[in-house]
């Protein structure tokens, strides 16, 4: 983890908007989902700035992965893994911290692009109204232009109804699509499960191994008619997943269902963007989304770590990790897409240590084969010396992760224990942390922000 680094192409970014309320926050990074300074998320800090904040829109991950990574990036192979770790950032001579990281290939060096069937499922209920809808019509004229001749792409449109405004075809003439999107105009309710559905038939079309296959969902709202049951839209949506098509979910302004959409996004190896309603942020997600079709890497993968006997995981923070002992652990991962990093974070618990050697394997689908990397490194109990890189990223895995336990807390009525994680965030950063740091600062700024709102 030396040099060669790349900005994190995590989309995941919607728990840094509170600070875009408070501090008039500008994004300092070429964070995919674009500028955040503009949004403010229903959800994470309400409309009447009261911090409420829910427990599932706090994603820990999203903070660690937000800032560079210094993992060198692949020129020849398309990934590589890193392995890190540290013995001096915890009290106990029994713990140290290791990190994974992944990085994929930059756009640069790859061959040539994938071809592209893609579906684009665009909400024009009622709400769109006011020059959202307009901006997103501006959207898509670009993302069009941006496919090759051999390219396949349907357009659908959802309100009370869905329509099929293209039929799923190969690109022909675009000057014919700049008008059939011009056509596009908002009106009535929102029926996301009918969009997303009808998206996905027309997809499944020209789902074929020879095309990456991918629905785009955009909404500004909630589903309000139609089939809103979240578990019949999730289960329905992924039977789609299961036969190679993938999905995307951008959800525009701040009255959305932020946990419905990350599902879908989950299930379907997809992104998942909350974004503001500027011209710039919706263009350059679609940007975004038109990058990852054509520059995809490996779908469906995941990754195994393997501690030896003698080792234990004490703590992983963030993701979904599947345990399968004490000492190994899965987890899914997003789709490879190109010019990713991305970090895993555990708190390893040390006994008797005969074998020093630690595992990861990364396997992923690419041309209907399973390809499979392995890495190992050998663990050496006496460095003592401290990476910058990884106290500052354990440091903001730590923070997050007390100030999600706190939101717990008080959804559970215990203030107490809220209060008492609160403070320790913020007694931690200024005993702790580099105060020049702006990515440690703003969990600190969202703790005192939101320690003020709830104990005044």
């Amino acid at each position: 983890m030396k040099n060669n680094s790349i900005i994190s192409r995590n989309k995941y970014i919607y728990v840094f908007l509170a600070l875009a309320i408070i501090s008039n926050f500008k994004a300092q990074y070429a964070v995919s989902s674009g500028s955040v300074s503009h949004i403010l998320i229903n959800g994470f800090y309400s409309i009447n700035g009261q911090g409420n904040i829910k427990e599932n829109t706090i994603i820990v991950e999203d903070f660690m992965n937000y800032h560079k990574h210094q993992i060198k990036i692949p020129k020849k192979n398309e990934v590589a893994v890193s392995i890190d770790f540290d013995n001096r950032l915890f009290d106990s001579d029994h713990t140290f911290l290791l990190q994974i990281g992944v990085a994929t290939q930059n756009v640069v060096n790859r061959p040539k692009a994938n071809k592209v069937n893609v579906s684009l499922v665009i909400d024009n209920s009622g709400s769109m109204d006011g020059g959202k809808l307009e901006k997103v019509k501006t959207a898509l004229k670009a993302f069009v232009k941006g496919l090759k001749p051999n390219d396949i792409i349907s357009i659908i449109k959802f309100d009370g109804n869905a329509n099929i405004v293209l039929n799923s075809a190969k690109m022909k003439d675009v000057s014919a699509l700049d008008k059939m999107i011009d056509g596009i105009y908002p009106a009535g309710s929102t029926n996301i499960y009918e969009g997303m559905m009808l998206g996905y038939q027309e997809a499944q079309k020209h789902n074929t191994q020879e095309y990456n296959s991918k629905v785009i969902l955009l909404t500004d709202g909630m589903t309000n008619t139609g089939i809103t049951d979240q578990e019949i839209i999730l289960k329905d949506s992924k039977e789609f997943n299961d036969k190679g098509i993938d999905i995307s979910t951008i959800g525009v302004g701040s009255q959305l269902d932020f946990d419905l959409l990350r599902k879908i996004a989950n299930n379907g190896r997809g992104s998942n963007y909350f974004i503001g309603d500027t011209e710039k942020d919706i263009q350059k997600t679609f940007i975004d989304e038109l990058e990852s079709l054509l520059y995809n890497i490996g779908k469906k993968p995941k990754l195994t770590i393997s501690l030896p006997k003698g080792m234990k995981i004490k703590k992983f923070y963030g993701y979904r990790p599947q345990y399968t002992s004490d000492h190994q652990v899965n987890i899914e991962l997003e789709n490879l897409d190109c010019g990713q990093t991305q970090i895993f974070l555990l708190e390893v618990e040390k006994n008797i240590i005969e074998d020093r050697t630690i595992f990861t394997t990364l396997t992923y689908e690419k041309n209907d084969k399973i390809l499979t990397k392995s890495y190992t490194a050998s663990y050496n109990p006496s460095t003592e010396t401290t990476q910058k890189e990884l106290k500052k990223n354990y440091q903001i895995a730590k923070m997050i992760s007390d100030f999600k336990q706190a939101v717990k807390d008080l959804s559970e009525n215990n203030k107490a224990s809220a209060k008492r994680m609160i403070q320790n965030i913020i007694n931690y950063y200024n005993s702790y942390s580099d105060k020049s740091d702006e990515d440690l600062k703003r969990i600190y700024d969202i703790a005192i922000r939101y320690s003020s709102n709830q104990y005044p």
